[in-house]
């Protein structure tokens, strides 16, 4: 299913830097303690038992307490395909491009339960295509949505518009911009760039730009680009500079998450 990616990883260590990601993202904790942060939320300690919601674009990490190893499972959704399936619920925004919900935490019994038993459905082998999809529309609409509350963020209105025509800048660009080229686009002081990205996303503009061809990484390695040719398409300065920006974010190598999505495709 093109819409869903999910994993599960056991006895980790691995830590993120602080991302976001373009999907609707679900994780829960299956052992051990985890340091869950955002700019939008805090930092919070969270163990098994634990889901957490983070919607789309919203700056967050969730990492391993010191010298400890935890297992989790992580769910990212596709947020045009949530708000389809979600318009006639109260959650008609799910996808943003400007973050428009805090992170939540839940330590509900049964909310957890339901999630690991989807995951568990969509990892098993022996169910079809379409079992898998309805299973996974059946939780999600009427065992897991139903009991969440989204809070809204205080958005910041100054230079809003400004602000939607930088993202589209980087969107559209094939290098990475500098704060001398977004001053010139939308009349703003560097710092004043600086601090609108930071009071809407939670990070810098570099950050989010190393975030977005990351995330842009993720596709083109599924579809079996080179990873050379990749590194030099998304515009970083080597192939080492693109391996160490994708393991920082992604806690695995592009070599490895290539050859992880095709194992995938070969059993599916």
């Amino acid at each position: 299913m093109p819409y869903v990616e999910t994993r599960r990883a056991c006895a980790s260590r691995a830590c993120y830097k602080a991302h976001s990601h373009p999907t609707f993202s679900i994780g829960a904790v299956d052992q051990g303690n985890s340091i869950f942060t955002s700019h939008f939320g805090g930092t919070q300690q969270i163990d098994a038992g634990t889901l957490v919601l983070v919607p789309a674009h919203v700056e967050h990490a969730c990492n391993p307490v010191p010298d400890q190893a935890w297992s989790y499972q992580m769910m990212h959704l596709d947020a045009r395909w949530l708000n389809q399936l979600l318009q006639e619920t109260a959650y008609k925004d799910a996808y943003q491009d400007i973050p428009q919900f805090k992170p939540v935490l839940y330590k509900q019994p049964k909310m957890y339960q339901y999630f690991s038993c989807l995951n568990s459905q969509l990892f098993d082998t022996a169910l079809s295509y379409w079992e898998k999809e309805q299973t996974l529309i059946t939780t999600l609409t009427e065992l897991l949505f139903p009991y969440i509350q989204l809070e809204l963020l205080a958005l910041q209105h100054y230079a809003q518009q400004e602000f939607k025509q930088l993202l589209s800048m980087i969107q559209d660009a094939d290098v990475f911009l500098s704060l001398e080229q977004m001053s010139q686009e939308v009349q703003l002081s560097w710092y004043a760039i600086i601090r609108l990205f930071k009071s809407s996303l939670g990070m810098t503009p570099h950050a989010y730009q190393l975030n977005y061809k990351i995330n842009d990484a993720r596709i083109f390695l599924k579809q079996g680009m080179d990873i050379a040719q990749l590194s030099y398409m998304l515009g970083f300065s080597d192939q080492s500079h693109f391996h160490r920006v994708f393991k920082s974010l992604t806690g695995t190598t592009p070599k490895l998450y290539q050859k992880q999505h095709r194992a995938i495709l070969s059993k599916s």
